[in-house]
């Protein structure tokens, strides 16, 4: 073999190994459960999901949107509501992701919530990819 050939070779070799290391993105599904509550326009509450575990809310309301962070084990996320209220107090939307901490470093996504405004129990499904 040549020398050229040999150092190609061995490139390559370096650049298969190198790939194998790199993460594939991981996308998490959501069917979260919420329990909160409104002071003004401060909301806050508790959220379980089967992945995302045990995590906590908080956020701003303007009317039609929020703004909130979600904790969760390993980091935290940015997520915008937009909802529209429905009959009696029935209250659905939709939702995006946008960046985060931790395992939700860049994160993206999206979905639907519904849920009752009198008792700020609201559901949350789609999925989150990082």
């Amino acid at each position: 073999m040549t020398r050229r050939i040999r150092t190609t070779l061995a490139l390559a070799a370096v650049a298969s190994l190198a790939l194998t290391g790199v993460a594939e993105a991981k996308t998490y599904k959501m069917n979260a459960r919420s329990v909160g509550k409104q002071v003004g326009v401060k909301l806050s509450a508790r959220i379980t999901d089967p992945v995302l575990g045990r995590c906590t809310m908080t956020g701003k309301l303007v009317i039609p949107d929020t703004q909130q962070v979600w904790k969760c084990k390993g980091g935290t996320f940015r997520l915008t509501g937009h909802g529209t209220t429905g009959a009696s107090d029935d209250a659905k939307g939709t939702w995006k992701v946008s960046g985060g901490t931790g395992k939700f470093k860049g994160a993206k996504g999206s979905g639907t919530f519904a849920g009752k405004l009198s008792t700020a129990k609201f559901v949350y499904k789609g999925s989150i990819k990082v």
